[in-house]
C-alpha cells in the first residue's frame, strides 16, 4: 500500500512539473535574453564590490530588506536591487535611499530567475565587479552586528572563490543561494556564464533546486573553486565543546522540534556518566596507594613536600576532568548530528543564531515543521519586543503543514513550494 502511495505521489509531482513547465514556456522563451521593465542608475557606484539584492514586490517592503540594504551601504558595497515586479512609490523611495541601482523586471523564476536576468546583463554591459555578493528575501535580516559581520565576510576579497552563509548536505553538498558570494573571476567564467545562460527559469521550487543551486555547485566544483562557509557545523561544533556543560544543556532548547528532541537526556548521559565514575575510582585508587610525602606527614612545609602534594592533586582532578570532557562531546555529537545532515539554515537555525550570531532567519521555518511558535518566540527572547512580535508575524502568517489541507499540503509536503 505505502509502495502504491508512492507511486502515485510521483506520478502527481512529475504532471504537475510538465503542466508548469508547458504553461510557462512562452514567458521563458521571451526570457532567453533577460528583459527589465526599468533600469535606474541612482548614485555614482563606489568601489569594485557590488551586491545583486532580489525583492519580490507583491510581498512589500520591511524593515528588515532596509536593513539589509543599510548594512551593504554601511560595508561599501555597490547594491543593485532587482525587483520582481513593480514597488509601491512609497517602498521604491525607501529602497532608492539606500541602493546603487534598482532594476525592475517580472517575476519570471522568482530568485534563481532574477539572478540570471541580472547577472547575464550585468555581464554583457561590462561591470567589472571585484566581488559579486547575492541576496534574496526568503529570509529575515537581523539588524546588528551579527548582520553587518555577515556582509564583511561575503564581501572580503580573500582566499576564496565563493563564500557562503550555509551550505546543505541533503541531495548533494551545495551553498545555499539566499545569501553568498562570488570573486570577479567567478563572475566571468565561461563555464559561470553558459549555466546562467542555459537555465531555464521556471516558477518551480525542484527546478530551481536541481537545475539551479545544485548545478552551480557544479559547475563551481568542477572549476576548482575555493568555498568556504559563513555559519559552519565545523566552527558551530568547536563552541559547543568550549561551553561548561549547564550552558551546553541550555542550548539544547534551541534544537528542531518534533522526533529532534525526543530523547533522554538521562540515558544519554548515562553511559559518559558510568565512565566518569569509573575514571574516578581508578583514581582514587592510586591515590590511597600513593604514600603521603614524609615531610607533609609530620605537618613541615617544605617545598619538595608541597609540589609532591600538588602532583598527587592534579593527578587525582584528571580522570574527572578528561570524563567532563566525554559527556560534553558525546552531547555535542549527538546535537550535531540533529543539524549537519540536511539544510543547516533550517536545522541550526535557532542554535546559529543564538551561538554564533548568525543574523539569518528563513521565513517557512514553521511552515516546514521545523519549529513551532514558542520555539522561535524562545530562540528570539532576547530581541526587542516589537522586532520580535514582526518576525513572529511573519513566520506565523505562512501557517505550518499541521494546519494545511489538500493540494497546498501535499506541495510543501513534497516541496513544490
Amino acid at each position: 500500500m505505502l509502495i502504491l502511495r508512492q507511486l502515485f505521489d510521483q506520478a502527481v509531482i512529475h504532471a504537475y512539473c510538465l503542466f508548469t513547465r508547458l504553461r510557462q514556456l512562452p514567458s521563458i522563451m521571451r526570457e532567453r535574453t533577460p528583459r527589465f521593465l526599468g533600469d535606474e542608475v541612482l548614485r555614482p557606484a563606489d568601489g569594485t564590490r557590488y551586491a545583486i539584492v532580489v525583492k519580490y514586490a507583491g510581498f512589500g517592503v520591511a524593515q528588515d530588506f532596509l536593513d539589509l540594504l543599510d548594512a551593504l551601504r554601511r560595508a561599501g558595497v555597490n547594491t543593485i536591487v532587482v525587483c520582481n515586479g513593480e514597488l509601491r512609490p512609497e517602498e521604491r523611495s525607501k529602497v532608492a535611499a539606500l541602493a546603487h541601482r534598482i532594476m525592475t523586471r517580472e517575476n519570471i523564476g522568482r530568485d534563481m530567475g532574477a539572478y540570471r536576468a541580472a547577472t547575464l546583463h550585468l555581464q554583457r554591459s561590462g561591470l567589472r565587479p571585484s566581488r559579486m555578493l547575492y541576496f534574496n528575501d526568503s529570509v529575515i535580516y537581523l539588524a546588528g552586528t551579527g548582520l553587518d559581520t555577515l556582509v564583511a565576510r561575503l564581501a572580503e576579497e580573500g582566499d576564496y572563490d565563493i563564500t557562503g552563509s550555509f551550505e546543505n548536505h541533503e541531495l548533494v553538498h551545495h551553498i545555499g543561494t539566499y545569501a553568498f558570494s562570488i570573486s570577479g573571476t567567478v563572475f566571468y567564467d565561461p563555464a559561470v556564464l553558459r549555466f546562467w545562460e542555459r537555465y531555464r527559469p521556471y516558477d518551480l521550487r525542484p527546478h530551481a533546486i536541481h537545475q539551479g543551486e545544485l548545478a552551480f555547485s557544479a559547475v563551481t566544483q568542477k572549476r576548482g573553486y575555493r568555498k568556504d562557509v559563513v555559519y559552519s557545523a565545523d566552527r558551530l561544533a568547536l563552541k559547543l565543546d568550549a561551553m561548561d556543560l549547564p550552558t551546553l544543556v541550555s542550548t539544547l532548547r534551541y534544537l528542531p522540534f518534533g522526533p529532534f528532541r525526543s530523547y533522554d537526556i538521562k540515558a544519554l548521559l548515562e553511559g559518559p556518566t558510568k565512565t566518569v565514575r569509573l575514571l574516578s575510582k581508578v583514581g582514587e585508587k592510586k591515590r590511597r596507594a600513593a604514600a603521603p610525602p614524609a615531610a607533609l606527614a609530620s605537618g613541615t612545609p617544605t617545598l619538595s613536600a608541597y609540589r609532591a602534594a600538588r602532583a598527587s592533586a592534579a593527578q587525582e582532578a584528571a580522570p574527572a576532568a578528561e570524563g567532563g570532557r566525554f559527556v560534553t562531546e558525546t552531547l555535542v555529537n549527538h546535537m550535531m548530528g540533529m543539524i549537519v545532515d540536511g539544510s543547516q539554515a533550517h536545522r541550526g537555525a535557532a542554535i546559529f543564531h543564538r551561538v554564533m550570531d548568525s543574523p539569518l532567519i528563513k521565513k517557512d521555518l514553521l511552515m516546514r515543521g521545523l519549529f513551532v511558535e514558542h520555539d522561535c518566540a524562545r530562540f528570539l527572547d532576547h530581541l526587542p519586543a516589537a522586532t520580535r512580535e514582526h518576525i513572529m508575524r511573519e513566520l506565523i502568517n505562512r501557517g505550518r503543514l499541521v494546519y494545511l489541507r489538500g493540494w497546498r499540503a501535499f506541495q510543501v509536503r513534497h516541496g513544490l513550494i
